[in-house]
């Protein structure tokens, strides 16, 4: 068990690792020593064996702990789920998974099979620097304490006529990584969107690709009954937002965009099977997570 500004939590790092001048630093903020360092990187994880990353993983999942945070994302998480899936989590505490990019897979799964509450947001490594604003990680931190009850979105830009008439739009939380939900499809941790409002974002991505995603999420089936997405972030490249004005136009669910969370400066936190709710607030279009 690790303290965290207060708070205990378990650390997991069942992606990519960090070199240990990282896990040093990691280690000064909870106070304590990590004996199972994952230093490999996402490269390196194509030849990690998913099993011992399992191992590690499988331990603190039957742990007491309620909070598991994510040390960092990057890759390797889709080969660690197989073994995920043979497990029986259905007798142990409900936990709190906190992460996002490759986390998502995992957050999909545990929030449908389980029922367990997650949070996309800053990671362990993000408490280091400056690459995220003290805004994302406080307010995930006031969470976690209690000093707020809810997680809330502000500036959603509607991208469609629909989303523009919209008054109040309710249905549970999802999404994540576009990238890590694409590779979910046909697995046994594909997420389920069913009545849900949809959360997605994504980097490093060209406009082309951005669009074949999106496209394929609509092929297999997994927006028939969406009851809204908000796009986050999707890095700097001009092009994805003309993709997803396009999108947004060529289909009947509404669309809204911000940038208030994703894998840039700005990144605050939203829930996975929250109760969500996207309303106006002041003419504008806010989305509140409980």
């Amino acid at each position: 068990m690790y303290c965290f500004n207060g708070i205990n939590i378990d650390i997991i790092a069942p992606s990519s690792g960090c070199d240990n001048n990282i896990w040093y630093k990691v280690e000064k903020l909870v106070g304590k020593k990590n004996n199972n360092r994952n230093t490999k990187t996402s490269n390196e994880q194509v030849f990690v064996n998913p099993k011992d990353k399992f191992n590690k993983l499988n331990h603190q999942l039957f742990s007491n702990n309620r909070i598991l945070w994510a040390l960092r994302g990057g890759y390797g998480i889709d080969k660690v789920m197989p073994f995920i899936i043979q497990q029986d989590y259905s007798k142990i505490n409900k936990k709190i998974i906190i992460g996002y990019s490759d986390l998502t897979a995992l957050q999909i799964y545990f929030s449908q099979k389980y029922n367990w509450k997650c949070i996309s947001g800053c990671m362990l490594k993000d408490f280091l620097d400056t690459n995220k604003s003290e805004k994302s990680k406080n307010t995930i931190l006031n969470y976690l304490k209690g000093k707020i009850q809810y997680l809330k979105l502000h500036n959603l830009i509607p991208l469609n006529k629909i989303a523009k008439n919209s008054k109040i739009i309710e249905g549970k939380t999802t999404g994540g990584n576009l990238t890590a939900i694409q590779s979910g499809i046909g697995t046994e941790w594909q997420i389920y969107t069913n009545n849900k409002i949809l959360f997605l974002e994504d980097v490093n991505v060209d406009g082309f690709r951005l669009d074949r995603i999106l496209n394929h999420l609509k092929n297999a089936g997994l927006l028939h009954n969406v009851k809204a997405i908000i796009f986050g972030d999707f890095g700097n490249n001009k092009e994805n937002l003309k993709v997803l004005k396009h999108f947004a136009n060529e289909i009947n669910i509404p669309i809204f965009k911000t940038n208030e969370f994703g894998h840039q400066k700005e990144n605050l936190p939203f829930g996975i099977n929250f109760n969500g709710t996207i309303k106006k607030d002041k003419n504008k279009y806010v989305v509140v997570m409980e």
